[in-house]
């Protein structure tokens, strides 16, 4: 499968997906959109890979939408807006929400508006020491997109995402982590970094990361008492599989596990 806009890596447990317009500083674009849709599809049809790291080619992570064309991909026109433009333009980028497997935003650089609500889309956020993040929509007068004032409220709590939508600020790593919206912060090391935590999470077992994924999808959406059910369906189906048999072996014979996802 081929792309013009981003640059897509798999043959292993770990998958990669880069946004790939270096000179433009990764600005979104519609097209990348489209492509991203059909990189998380070919992912999700992929059983080998296990954790999807998505980063930015460049110095940049992403300068967030392109203004310069966005209004019309959009449908911005002299009869005003097209708001179904502009759903269409969120989703194609909110889809790698729908990433069967836990994803990594590896923030390289600078993750500004648009960027930064594709960042936050993702499970985990490592972001290099160098790089600063934020929510600019109203420094361009602007009203925040891209699932903005869903995402970000259930990731740090409703007074700090309105600190961080109402003022435009932008942040730098150390606040960045101790806010709580990025995981982790490095600096020359920021590959490894990247590369142990996506390791990490490859080690463990297919199928119950999936299930996983799909749990913590729907958290904010269940009851205890729903979640306790979800738990259940879920374990009870992994402790049917294979996999189960051998991380339970593994750890009676102090090795590390052999996972098949099956």
């Amino acid at each position: 499968m081929s792309y013009e806009h981003i640059r897509v890596e798999t043959g292993s447990a770990v998958g990669r997906l880069t946004l790939d317009r270096a000179a433009d500083r990764n600005a979104m674009t519609l097209a990348m959109g489209r492509e991203i849709e059909r990189a998380v599809a070919a992912f999700n049809a992929d059983k080998d890979v296990r954790v999807v790291v998505v980063t930015g080619a460049g110095k940049a992570f992403s300068s967030g939408g392109n203004l310069k064309t966005l209004g019309k991909e959009a449908g911005l026109g002299d009869d005003g807006p097209d708001m179904g433009g502009q759903e269409t333009f969120y989703r194609a980028f909110l889809s790698i929400r729908d990433l069967a497997v836990p994803s990594i935003a590896a923030v390289n650089g600078h993750a500004i508006g648009a960027g930064l609500c594709f960042a936050i889309a993702c499970d985990l956020r490592v972001m290099h020491r160098d790089a600063k993040v934020g929510m600019t929509f109203v420094r361009l007068g602007i009203h925040p997109g891209m699932a903005a004032t869903w995402n970000l409220p259930r990731l740090l709590g409703p007074a700090l995402a309105a600190d961080l939508l109402y003022t435009g600020r932008l942040l730098d790593a150390d606040e960045a982590l101790r806010l709580g919206l990025v995981s982790r912060v490095a600096g020359d090391d920021f590959d490894a970094v990247v590369a142990a935590m996506a390791g990490e999470i490859a080690a463990n077992g297919p199928v119950a990361l999936r299930l996983l994924k799909e749990s913590l999808r729907g958290t904010f959406d269940r009851t205890i008492e729903e979640a306790i059910a979800r738990e259940a369906s879920a374990q009870a189906e992994t402790f049917t599989t294979e996999d189960a048999k051998e991380g339970i072996a593994a750890m009676i014979e102090k090795r590390a596990p052999r996972f098949r996802g099956r």
